[in-house]
């Protein structure tokens, strides 16, 4: 009982301990003290365990932690997805272009998704060996695409820079950058990261969702035979309340700006200054270079058209 109850108090320093440090270096909670936001998360906490206290808690506590396997694969995938995929994307994208790298990307996630729906949704032995068939065809066809689209956008650079730059640097960048800080990290993590844990993570939510019960429902909405309310959908709004955070984040970052950290916002405002200031540069040295030219076609054609042409260019730039 004792190991128990120690157990259940570190998973709870554990969560709170993330949760606090995330709104601690928030600007929101700036110049509040650490033990009041620590007061007011625990306080919250208790108030939502009661619900485990009542004499259906043992009926909640089986239904949520069914629809938690859920939450757990949906926040691995998402995170190995953002270390493996997103992670150097920016550099990936200026050295191949855009196209390179989401046709990669879709090809790989594509030929998963299209194995998972042969192998859950063919029934019979046929299944196994049609998901595997359709994995291998559609990968391979899709990286023979990407292998032409990358050669029609670089002709010159090696195929062995252009498919590392593609599969394998943007993880290893990761692994030698959290190096510098945790220590040494074998490569095998950098290759599990992209080319092995987001695709089996795939295939096991698939599994997940096609579980059936004895009665031929599915076992995703139907947990234990319990009332769909409020059990089945107190445990499915946990599943869209974690897939709304990550879809959110992507489409509208924005409402979650008050999150970040002071020296990222000094980071990225640094970044934006040195931007407009190389575009200042570029605008002052591409004026002295056009004034001449300028002057001359001015005397030729005697009209302020050359010059007029120039301007609308320059404030083009400005805008972009």
């Amino acid at each position: 009982f004792v190991m128990l109850f120690l157990l259940g108090l570190d998973s709870a320093f554990s969560f709170v301990e993330a949760f606090l440090t995330v709104l601690q270096d928030a600007p929101l909670f700036e110049g509040v003290g650490r033990w009041k936001i620590c007061l007011a998360l625990t306080v919250v906490a208790w108030l939502l365990s009661f619900i485990y206290a009542t004499d259906a808690g043992l009926n909640f506590l089986d239904t949520i932690d069914y629809y938690i396997n859920f939450v757990m694969l949906l926040v691995g995938g998402f995170e190995t997805f953002a270390a493996g995929w997103i992670y150097g994307i920016e550099d990936q994208i200026r050295s191949l272009g855009a196209i390179v790298v989401f046709t990669y990307m879709a090809t790989t996630f594509g030929s998963i998704t299209l194995a998972c729906c042969l192998w859950f949704g063919i029934s019979g032995d046929s299944a196994v060996w049609a998901g595997f068939v359709g994995l291998i065809l559609s990968y391979a066809t899709g990286m023979v695409f990407v292998a032409y689209l990358m050669r029609k956008n670089n002709e010159t650079a090696s195929w062995k820079s252009m498919f590392y730059e593609l599969m394998f640097k943007n993880v290893m960048d990761l692994k030698e950058d959290l190096s510098a800080i945790v220590g040494w990290i074998p490569t095998l993590w950098a290759l599990l990261t992209k080319h092995f844990i987001p695709p089996a993570v795939v295939i096991l939510f698939a599994n997940l969702c096609d579980d059936e019960t004895s009665t031929g429902d599915k076992v995703f909405g139907h947990y234990g035979g319990y009332p769909f309310k409020p059990y089945q959908i107190l445990g499915i709004l946990c599943v869209v309340f974690v897939g709304f955070l990550f879809t959110s984040s992507l489409v509208f970052p924005r409402m979650y700006a008050a999150f970040l950290k002071p020296d990222d916002l000094e980071t990225k405002g640094d970044a934006a200054k040195a931007e407009v200031s190389i575009l200042r540069v570029v605008s002052n040295e591409n004026d002295a270079t056009y004034s001449g030219a300028a002057a001359i076609d001015m005397e030729e054609s005697g009209s302020l058209k050359p010059v007029d042409e120039h301007l609308d260019s320059v404030s083009g730039t400005i805008e972009a």
